[in-house]
């Protein structure tokens, strides 16, 4: 088990809540990536993109076997809090712009759980085209975003940061076709939470026919799967 400082990073430093919230989460990947049309037995080369100290990925591995998976983070500590814990898998620590330590088609499946969540617009692309690259032809990437219903909790109070101004929200519901970016303030008291992250860094917001139109330029969206991934954000099934 990582210490609590490195399971609040990842937003749920509650043991108990630790560890039932990854094994939903991998059980929940594994049944998109079916939905998706793929079978256990296509995946060869796995990527947990924003691992942090491997939350999810040796329970997704635990229902893959034969598949080799890699974790990569921005979190120095987190991945090496990984290596040392969990050695049959690769671990790589990433900067927090592209590119990746990875050659060009090196993976089959990726998947992210709350990075595109966080991430502006420009950064954002960058990435979409880095995860492009180190895909295989036929591959998928599994990548969770807030959706509307994720803006609606914040926008009714819900659900809250101390971290964002809440005036951001003091608008209409999430338009289909937006993409609403809302910065963290930082502080003293959450710079340590936030290893290796630069600017344009916070909430993000994605609108279903924004993904659908904006995503199109770097990844195929096959389909977008609402609050799919422990009841709050969306996933963004995708191929290169």
């Amino acid at each position: 088990m990582p210490p609590r400082q490195l399971r609040a990073r990842a937003g749920v430093p509650a043991v108990r809540d630790y560890v039932e919230g990854a094994g939903r989460a991998a059980a929940e990947l594994f049944d998109t990536l079916a939905a998706a049309g793929r079978g256990p037995e296509q995946l060869h080369r796995v990527l947990d993109f924003g691992a942090g100290a491997g939350r999810v990925l040796p329970h997704l591995a635990a229902l893959v076997p034969h598949a080799s998976f890699t974790g990569c983070d921005v979190d120095a500590r987190a991945i090496a809090w990984a290596s040392r814990h969990h050695p049959t898998q690769r671990w790589e620590r990433s900067a927090f712009l592209p590119p990746l330590p990875f050659e060009p088609e090196s993976f089959d499946l990726v998947y992210s759980i709350s990075v595109f969540s966080h991430l502006d617009e420009w950064l954002q692309d960058r990435w979409l085209a880095e995860l492009r690259r180190i895909l295989s032809p036929g591959g998928v990437a599994l990548l969770s975003v807030h959706g509307p219903s994720a803006f609606e909790q914040f926008r009714q109070g819900a659900a809250r940061t101390a971290w964002c101004t809440r005036s951001a929200f003091a608008r209409g519901p999430l338009g289909p076709g937006e993409f609403e970016f809302v910065p963290y303030r930082r502080s003293v008291w959450n710079a340590a939470t936030l290893p290796g992250i630069g600017e344009g860094y916070g909430l993000s917001f994605h609108g279903h026919d924004y993904v659908r139109a904006h995503w199109s330029t770097s990844l195929a969206v096959l389909e977008l799967r609402e609050r799919a991934i422990t009841g709050w954000q969306d996933i963004v099934i995708c191929q290169p």
